[in-house]
């Protein structure tokens, strides 16, 4: 076992499953397929495991398996590689510019450093049939050093074409204790590790971002004060503004990690071929990861919410064991000895399911999470004097 923080392969960051031994020795034969569809239920590690693919691919100190140190393993794991480039739904769709425009374009240029070049498809069901349709030609005709990673919770959305050209593989999903064991080694403390673990529901990288990140931890903070701090109707319309500030202050600060990468790439790359190429390359795959960190952190503070509230309801039926926020507990307790019915839980639990599932396709969130932190304030206002996290 590697030393917390220092893995000895990229694969130790993931769990040690029969299915990821079973990929690990896949990828180490060195001569791998050119498509591949990473399948698996939600915290299954699809994401974690195409990054080691990835690093597996193109890592020089140990080709086949990711040594996980050298700056090419390093740069995969931080999604900073030019060769690596990670496709994400733009709202509820990846449109067919994307893989025009993107991925076609991309994949018929050669490695500018590594031995593969390497596109993720996350949430591959999520292609448009015209998209799908776009990325079939390629996968029939591919270049001999372009590797393409499809993953996908959905196997039926996918075009039975771009199935039969892919590798597919099953991951198992990761359990509490598994989850547990690794934040642990990468240093987390036990309670830590738990708390994240048992939110992120098997996910491994978002439970390592809550354990490990204190900027996850500070906004989950600021997400799990919202229902005490409901008490009025300008209540609701102040806090959704203070959402939106503190995801435009995400957003913010990984804007100055883009910078830091666009140094990165200028220092690796000097003046020479492919550099205009490359850097717009660059920049449109950064906008497009800034567009997308503010539809996940918009959608962490409604699934913070709603598990919130799921809590109080699991407490009332049953005590603490099946719990998600066991940091939270006494506030948890506090609101469950309120006389606010369940129902009234339930919906709130509802109005947060909903309004994240719409958030793709709405345009102004600032007004859905008014809408929503208004029917919040609606649905909890008897009997709360005294209620507190």
């Amino acid at each position: 076992m590697s030393d917390a923080g220092s893995p000895s392969t990229v694969w130790d960051r993931l769990d040690d499953s029969r299915s990821v031994r079973a990929l690990r020795k896949q990828m180490s034969a060195l001569h791998t397929p050119h498509a591949w569809l990473l399948l698996g239920p939600p915290g299954s590690g699809k994401r974690p495991a195409a990054t080691a693919m990835a690093a597996a691919l193109n890592c020089s100190v140990t080709p086949g398996i990711g040594c996980g140190t050298c700056s090419t393993c390093d740069r995969i794991i931080r999604h900073r590689h030019p060769d690596v480039h990670h496709i994400a739904p733009e709202g509820p769709l990846i449109p067919v510019d994307v893989i025009r425009d993107t991925v076609l374009i991309e994949a018929s240029r050669s490695p500018f450093e590594g031995r593969h070049k390497v596109f993720v498809i996350e949430e591959a069901e999520r292609m448009n049939p015209a998209a799908q349709s776009a990325l079939l030609k390629t996968l029939e005709e591919p270049q001999p050093d372009t590797v393409f990673i499809l993953i996908s919770d959905e196997e039926d959305e996918i075009l039975e074409t771009i199935r039969s050209r892919c590798r597919l593989f099953r991951l198992e999903p990761v359990s509490e204790a598994r989850t547990v064991e690794l934040l642990q080694r990468e240093g987390a403390d036990e309670d830590r590790a738990l708390v994240a673990a048992r939110i992120a529901d098997g996910d491994i990288d978002r439970a390592r971002g809550l354990a490990i990140d204190p900027a996850a931890a500070a906004r989950r903070a600021v997400w799990l004060s919202i229902p005490q701090r409901l008490q009025s109707p300008q209540d609701a319309l102040d806090i959704a503004a203070e959402i939106l500030a503190e995801v435009k202050e995400t957003v913010a600060g990984h804007q100055e990690i883009h910078k830091k990468e666009v140094i990165e790439l200028a220092d690796a790359m000097g003046e020479g071929r492919g550099t205009a190429t490359a850097r717009n390359s660059l920049a449109t795959r950064q906008r497009r990861e800034l567009r997308r960190l503010e539809e996940e952190v918009e959608g962490e503070c409604l699934q913070t919410l709603g598990s919130f509230f799921r809590d109080v309801v699991a407490f009332r039926r049953g005590g603490s064991e099946a719990l998600t926020n066991l940091d939270v507990l006494e506030g948890i307790e506090e609101w469950a000895a309120s006389d606010i019915a369940d129902t009234a839980f339930v919906r709130c639990i509802e109005r947060c399911i909903e309004a994240r599932g719409t958030l793709p396709k709405n345009a102004n969130a600032l007004l859905q999470f008014e809408g929503v932190l208004l029917d919040l304030t609606r649905l909890l206002s008897p009997a709360r004097i005294g209620l507190a996290l």
